[in-house]
């Protein structure tokens, strides 16, 4: 019970971590295509931030698949 719960947990967080990364991404594009440098680089660290965390859940994910 507790096994899948925590799996279930796991799956929504990757898919909101997911969805901050490519909001974050396109965030980056758009201010790079006004080549506003300071927003560029708020917006692309804070998406690299969710990619390290999106890998880190997904490590968790396959620990508890074994």
């Amino acid at each position: 019970m507790l096994r899948n719960v925590r799996k279930n947990w796991i799956y929504f967080r990757m898919g909101l971590t997911h969805a901050r990364y490519h909001r974050n991404m396109k965030r980056a594009y758009r201010a790079k295509t006004e080549q506003n440098i300071r927003k560029f680089k708020r917006y692309i660290y804070r998406a690299e931030d969710a990619w390290r965390k999106l890998v880190v859940l997904t490590d968790k994910q396959d620990k508890l698949n074994g």
